[in-house]
């Protein structure tokens, strides 16, 4: 019965305590009054209370211990929390650096591979082709338009578009973004692009085509500067014969001439023979020499109204206006045969060279231009094929 009313109370004051409700407490002095009123034991109500009040003690230490203990585990559970949100954080960040930095890297290596490009074809219409299969390959943009000027419109190309030649900024208007060429404070073009529908309202698109075609500026820019010189300049320094470009315009006119009056024309493709083997053996200076020589005997075996261009490295092309095909064939064989006989005195040592030629005629071969231009070259090939050192007149094969 002792133990009863011992543990009773202290059973039910713990359960109190743990729950927070004051209930039970009050229950557990309540019972201890009544056990010292009704039960005459006085050391079994004594130690009651004593075990109460230790009870009350420890139980208050306990659970300010734990309460304490909590606190601090929930301060650093937040910290730790907190700091694997600011490591995802960074890690997000450097993901995307990562990613914007790969980009950049993968545009500016683009970006070097086209300058290379630009610098070597010289030419505003491969130039352009360039700029165009570019655009498509970095952005999915397929209509674009360019427009050169320095003063007077130098080039035209690409998609209709209304340029606007004035714009020195990025600027959008409806759905096409003009981007200015320009170097410093020199604009000398217009480069114009239809953007996709997916891409119209997106700011950092822009951005990213701005300053891809603003890279792109020196490079063209310097294409555009050496053609200008080389218009300036429509002779060979070398040679003394015109230059490929100048060539080309007087087919395109000679082709014209042809048709209005119903005439013909011939062309002769001529290539030196191992010339590379010339250059390796006796040096550069040697290989000029030669092509100084070859080109002297050429100028002096037509007629001024004939036309001698330098057109490659070691290859001549001549156009001759109303010409006998059976006329021309003899005048390349004796061309060919004063090559084969020059000597072209090289330091102590005198060397000899042979040349190979490729003949075309209009209308009889074709009645377009750059097709008998390409025919005198296919037969010069065959030339070379079949043992060089001589003259090959075009045949079409059934």
């Amino acid at each position: 019965m002792e133990r009863l009313i011992i543990f009773s109370p202290l059973i039910t004051f713990i359960i109190g305590y743990h729950s927070g409700i004051n209930f039970p407490r009050i229950f557990a002095g309540l019972f201890s009054v009544c056990a010292v009123i009704f039960y005459t034991s006085y050391v079994v109500v004594s130690i009651t209370i004593l075990t109460l009040c230790l009870a009350e003690f420890f139980l208050e230490k306990f659970y300010g211990n734990m309460k304490s203990l909590r606190r601090i585990f929930n301060d650093k559970l937040g910290k730790l929390v907190d700091e694997l949100s600011s490591i995802k954080k960074d890690s997000d960040a450097t993901k995307l650096a990562l990613a914007t930095n790969e980009k950049v890297i993968k545009n500016i290596l683009h970006i070097y591979e086209l300058s290379k490009d630009i610098a070597a074809y010289i030419d505003l219409e491969k130039m352009f082709s360039l700029i165009v299969d570019s655009l498509n390959q970095q952005f999915i943009i397929k209509d674009v338009a360019m427009k050169i000027f320095d003063g007077n419109k130098v080039f035209r190309k690409g998609i209709f578009f209304d340029i606007d030649e004035t714009v020195k900024i990025p600027k959008i208007s409806k759905n096409i973004i003009h981007l200015p060429l320009n170097v410093g404070d020199k604009y000398f073009g217009v480069i114009s692009a239809k953007i996709p529908p997916l891409f119209e309202k997106d700011a950092e698109f822009v951005n990213e085509i701005s300053a891809f075609v603003e890279e792109l500026n020196p490079a063209v820019q310097r294409a555009i500067l050496y053609l200008k010189v080389e218009e300036m300049s429509r002779t060979d320094g070398l040679t003394g014969l015109y230059r490929r470009g100048y060539f080309n315009e007087r087919l395109e006119e000679e082709e014209l001439r042809a048709k209005r009056s119903n005439g013909r024309f011939s062309i002769l493709m001529m290539d030196i023979d191992h010339f590379k083997k010339v250059n390796d053996t006796y040096g550069h200076q040697a290989g000029d020499l030669v092509l100084k020589t070859v080109s002297e005997i050429l100028k002096n075996s037509i007629y001024e109204t004939d036309f001698a261009a330098r057109y490659g490295g070691e290859e001549f092309v001549v156009i001759f206006p109303k010409t006998d095909p059976e006329g021309l064939k003899i005048k390349s064989e004796k061309i060919r045969q004063k090559i084969e006989e020059a000597e072209i005195t090289v330091g102590l040592e005198k060397i000899k060279v042979t040349a190979s030629f490729g003949i075309a005629h209009f209308p009889k071969d074709s009645q377009v231009a750059e097709e008998v231009l390409r025919y005198a070259d296919i037969s010069l090939y065959k030339s070379k094929q079949t043992g060089r050192n001589k003259v090959t007149e075009f045949k079409k094969t059934a």
